[in-house]
């Protein structure tokens, strides 16, 4: 038993790679599938019984049983992307047979007409946070300065690659503390670069992912999130005008971000 979980555990390191031509959701059986979530559940376990003996405190509790439960989501929210980018793919097939252009492949795609929205919580209906475009860096690897026992992992770019991480910053801009929970808004992500080559955003584990974001601030707290995506070395480094490209539902807008 204890080398499925350990298993488990090394398949969640597996959703951190990935080629830059290739999808980043690795498409893993329903048996691997619940293999990562049994090990998320025991691991909850473990820490509740070590609460209730008083072993750990209770913000060491409930910070490590947080963590846990969004490694126990992992897999409902790998099989909605799927489903999603599937969808988007049979209807972006169905427009480009009907002579339009579509915006979600790797390597091209044309600009899509749409509203273009001035604030990113404007489009997605967020009224108590502010979320500002803050600017973009190019590496090997995401993040950098991972502590030892994090469990997020580190997404690291494939070879000939280089990660393109954008960031944001979110401010709480009420006057007590909220929650941003962007997994109940279940955002896409895609950005074109150069007005031309596109990429959809991958799907990390990273805690601070802006596309499953959900995190408490206090008023007036600014913390930084990020989306990130993955270009040859060659065009990572020739980004000259950046746009992304905002979906929820059936609702779509750009923005342009440089």
């Amino acid at each position: 038993m204890k080398k499925r979980y350990l298993a488990a555990a090394a398949m969640t390191v597996c959703l951190l790679t990935a080629g830059c031509t290739t999808n980043y959701i690795p498409d893993l059986s329903d048996e691997e599938m619940q293999m990562v979530e049994e090990y998320a559940a025991n691991l909850l376990l473990k820490y509740d019984r070590n609460y209730k003996a008083t072993t750990i405190s209770q913000e060491e509790f409930e910070a490590k049983k947080a963590k846990m439960e969004r490694l126990a989501a992992v897999r409902a929210q790998i099989k909605e992307q799927k489903e999603r980018e599937a969808q988007e793919k049979q209807e972006q097939e169905a427009a480009s047979s009907e002579g339009g252009d579509g915006d979600e492949g790797s390597e091209g795609g044309g600009r899509s007409s749409g509203p273009v929205y001035t604030d990113i919580d404007e489009f997605f209906g967020i009224n108590d946070f502010d979320i500002e475009y803050s600017g973009f860096s190019v590496s090997e690897s995401y993040p950098e300065d991972r502590a030892a026992d994090d469990w997020q992992g580190t997404v690291h770019a494939s070879a000939g690659c280089s990660l393109v991480v954008v960031r944001f910053n979110v401010t709480n801009k009420i006057g007590e503390e909220a929650v941003l929970d962007m997994t109940a808004i279940a955002p896409r992500f895609t950005f074109r670069f150069n007005g031309s080559s596109s990429k959809a955003s991958m799907m990390t584990l990273l805690l601070n992912d802006l596309s499953n974001y959900r995190e408490t601030l206090q008023p007036g707290e600014t913390r930084e999130a990020v989306l990130v995506t993955e270009l040859t070395a060659d065009q990572a480094a020739g980004i000259e005008s950046l746009t992304m490209i905002m979906k929820t539902g059936d609702s779509r807008a750009e923005h342009t971000l440089m």
